[in-house]
């Protein structure tokens, strides 16, 4: 428990990355101004739930390879094909890879939340694209490892 309290007690602390701390935008003067912070932060909740949407898709993916893993074992078994044992963990180790991705996925864009909270309120551009490196990187490595597996499998049935 202390330690999510530290976690959050960090969250919500005031930036200090220019050496002198940022004033908050004074939105009550201004109704524009007003509405303005307010469609920034619902975007920001918008762009949360997009990435919890995201991180569920890859626990549905994981879920996905592990039936069509059991698909493949008996139409294999149908066949007479005899399986080796390295195409009997290739889909177990992509899904386990889509569920920890999507772990991974769900507490990062809580903190890219919380964080881009904070400096929505306190007035701070400053911005991280590492979230976003992480999805494209990782998306591209479940194509190529997919497209890997179905070259086993299409080489097994030949």
């Amino acid at each position: 428990m202390g330690m999510f309290t530290g976690l959050m007690n960090w969250l919500s602390a005031r930036d200090y990355s220019r050496g002198a701390l940022n004033k908050p935008p004074d939105i009550a003067s201004d109704d524009r101004t007003l509405l303005a912070w307010q469609r920034t932060h619902m975007a920001n909740e918008r762009t949360f739930l997009s990435w919890s949407r995201t991180s569920i898709s890859l626990l549905a993916f994981g879920f996905v390879i592990e039936k069509f893993e059991l698909f493949i074992k008996h139409l294999m078994a149908l066949t007479g094909v005899s399986e080796s044992p390295s195409h009997v963990s290739d889909g177990f180790f992509l899904s386990l890879f889509c569920f920890a991705l999507a772990g991974i996925m769900i507490i990062v864009s809580g903190l890219r939340f919380c964080i881009m909270r904070r400096h929505i309120n306190s007035g701070a551009a400053t911005f991280s694209i590492l979230p976003d490196i992480l999805v494209i990187v990782s998306v591209f490595i479940i194509i190529f490892v997919t497209i890997g597996l179905s070259f086993n499998r299409i080489r097994a049935f030949v």
